[in-house]
């Protein structure tokens, strides 16, 4: 069976969804000895080159947020159908409004965030999404989503049959994981940083749906406790961003930082102290995951995927319950034996989430829908 992969995402910087399409790809060529796998693309790509099939298309003529949906739905389907694709995938939700024929569509709905508050996304984004993710859900012969949160979010908004949405759990890469960091190494980071000896780690957008508010007021909480406890805040400038960064800088003991490279990133959840992740809203989490394979205790919300991926793993609570997030922040910091037994249990947690059988669960279902195919 030939399948096409919109590989556009590893053309741009990485987000998290870059980084799970990536983890997909390196996968795949293990798992899979039997289909031909196509990766399309805006312009040439090298990537594992002696598995893959790199179809460069055309470049951007337009600004990208303009280009896209004309790739996407006139000029993706004539490549697929001149390749003669007969399962096409997107990790990225999205997927052709036009139908190639005896080409089975597959797309990968991380959430629906935009059917749930007005504020996370900006408007002519949401609305776009509203629209294009509409005509996507409706069109994908197969559906996958990466929580049970999410397929029943998705069957909450859209009616379509419930066989048609299939769960197989995403996961992070095993690159994090523990690390015994010497004293020099991580004094070397809290110098080119300036940061303080124990930290509060957030890594994610600075976005509205993020909570950095939530996240500012337990900094405000700690900082009467405790003044030698620090908050490091990691991520881009997400919708709303402008204003928060404005918030963040006007706190004693909070530090905002971007472009931090990976290995600066692993060494950060290694020597910081707590995790802090009282989002609003995910369909999945990244960022609470690749703390727990790194023995970091982590303090999420109660609400959305959180207490499924999360579960027993972390400390849960309502995002908006700032006392008991400090508490917690306070016990981590007071009670060696809490904060061992929560490293433990994140641990623990962490191996139910294997990429293995991440890609193992993919490729039965592209398997099964290709069987299918007349």
């Amino acid at each position: 069976m030939n399948i096409g992969i919109d590989a556009r995402l590893l053309e741009r910087k990485m987000t998290g969804i870059g980084r799970f399409l990536t983890l997909i790809l390196k996968k795949l060529p293990e798992i899979d000895k039997e289909n031909k796998y196509f990766l399309f693309s805006y312009n040439p790509i090298d990537f594992n080159n002696t598995f893959y099939t790199n179809i460069p298309t055309i470049d951007s003529f337009l600004p990208q947020k303009l280009f896209s949906p004309i790739w996407n739905n006139f000029i993706l389907p004539l490549y697929l159908k001149k390749n003669k694709m007969d399962l096409f995938f997107s990790v990225n939700q999205i997927i052709p409004l036009v139908k190639v024929k005896n080409c089975k569509y597959v797309s990968v709905v991380h959430d629906v965030i935009y059917k749930a508050d007005k504020n996370f996304l900006p408007f002519i984004y949401r609305i776009y999404l509203q629209i294009f993710a509409y005509f996507s859900i409706k069109s994908s012969d197969l559906i996958i989503t990466v929580s049970n949160f999410s397929k029943l979010d998705i069957l909450k908004n859209y009616k379509i049959d419930e066989e048609k949405v299939l769960v197989i759990h995403a996961a992070a890469d095993q690159e994090f994981h523990p690390v015994d960091l010497g004293e020099n190494e991580k004094e070397e980071i809290r110098k080119k940083y300036n940061l303080p000896e124990k930290i509060v780690l957030y890594i994610g957008m600075v976005e509205n749906r993020k909570n950095i508010l939530g996240i500012l007021n337990i900094a405000d909480g700690i900082y009467k406790k405790n003044k030698t406890i620090g908050f490091v805040i990691i991520g881009k400038i997400g919708h709303g961003g402008k204003i928060l960064l404005k918030n963040i800088r006007s706190r004693k003991n909070v530090t905002y930082l971007t472009n931090i490279n990976d290995l600066e990133l692993k060494k950060l959840l290694n020597m910081s102290n707590v995790f802090l992740f009282p989002s609003f809203y995910e369909g999945f989490g990244f960022p609470p995951l690749e703390a727990m394979q790194s023995g970091l205790p982590v303090l999420t919300s109660n609400n959305t995927s959180m207490a499924e991926v999360v579960s027993y793993g972390g400390q849960l609570h309502d995002p908006n319950d700032i006392n008991s997030f400090v508490d917690d922040i306070m016990r981590l910091n007071e009670d060696q034996d809490f904060y061992e037994t929560m490293s433990k249990k994140g641990l623990e947690r962490a191996k139910d989430f294997n990429i293995n059988n991440t890609v193992s669960e993919l490729v039965v279902a592209f398997n099964n829908l290709g069987n299918t195919i007349k």
